[in-house]
């Protein structure tokens, strides 16, 4: 449950949200608003930049879910569609069957019921299922990922934020580690992944924050210590300007699926 700004980030994943109660709510990509509220799905596909916009009034309780783009291609392959489509549209109407099946894993995760047995699973394969047949339909099927050309300079520069992300480098640093200037980087970057290259950084730190909240037992101070940030409250403020929740709010509240 948030009312609070998100600053602009992006996933590498498929985003998925569905408002569960509360105040509606307007997230922001590109130069558009994006309404959430009890009618509609916001659905981003993999690096398309957004926002979130704080609330006027009381906050929203938001189920948002990160879906790896394996998890979406077995559902399409299981219905006899093509690997590596994409959502056509950002914004959808609520359908009746998603709304069901979001309330049922918002119960699961509230009871605690994703934590072990062996369907632990399946409320989220049902809403992923849903999702995808009434979003992604035959008429759109032929929507598919883009595959952009990546230049080697690009390569090389991707492969040095992995090895340095903890030490989050400077954008005008990575241009030079790959003999760019920083506009031409910036452009280039951002024609070939999708994204600008502050994303790429901020997105993989973010998910070495999340995999050690989630997955160790790593404290705050830890965490905060291995992503170089000087003082554990700027590790906070980092990571609640990107998830709407504290890291130790988000430790408690994670259930990570393999």
């Amino acid at each position: 449950m948030t009312d609070r700004a998100l600053v602009e980030h992006a996933h590498q994943q498929f985003n998925m949200l569905f408002m569960l109660g509360g105040a509606d709510t307007v997230f922001r990509s590109g130069s558009c608003d994006l309404l959430l509220d009890a009618s509609t799905v916001i659905l981003f596909n993999p690096w398309v930049p957004h926002l979130k916009l704080a609330n006027d009034g009381k906050p929203t309780t938001i189920l948002s879910l990160v879906i790896e783009a394996e998890w979406i291609d077995r559902v399409l392959e299981r219905r006899g569609l093509r690997a590596g489509l994409v959502f056509p549209h950002v914004v959808e109407s609520m359908k009746p069957c998603v709304q069901r099946a979001a309330e049922r894993l918002a119960g699961a995760i509230s009871r605690g019921l994703l934590d072990n047995g062996e369907d632990r699973e399946l409320p989220l394969i049902e809403l992923i299922d849903a999702v995808v047949a009434a979003y992604i339909v035959p008429e759109t099927a032929t929507v598919t990922a883009s595959g952009r050309p990546i230049d080697f300079r690009i390569r090389k520069a991707i492969a040095y934020i992995h090895d340095h992300a903890l030490e989050n480098p400077r954008i005008e640093e990575i241009a030079r580690v790959v003999g760019l200037s920083r506009s031409r980087f910036f452009e280039q970057f951002r024609n070939c992944v999708g994204v600008s290259p502050r994303h790429y950084v901020d997105h993989i730190r973010m998910r070495a924050a999340m995999h050690w909240l989630s997955a160790t037992e790593r404290s705050l101070v830890e965490v905060a210590d291995e992503l170089g940030f000087g003082a554990h409250s700027n590790f906070t403020r980092f990571f609640a300007q990107h998830m709407a929740v504290s890291p130790s709010e988000y430790r408690r509240q994670t259930h990570s699926l393999g």
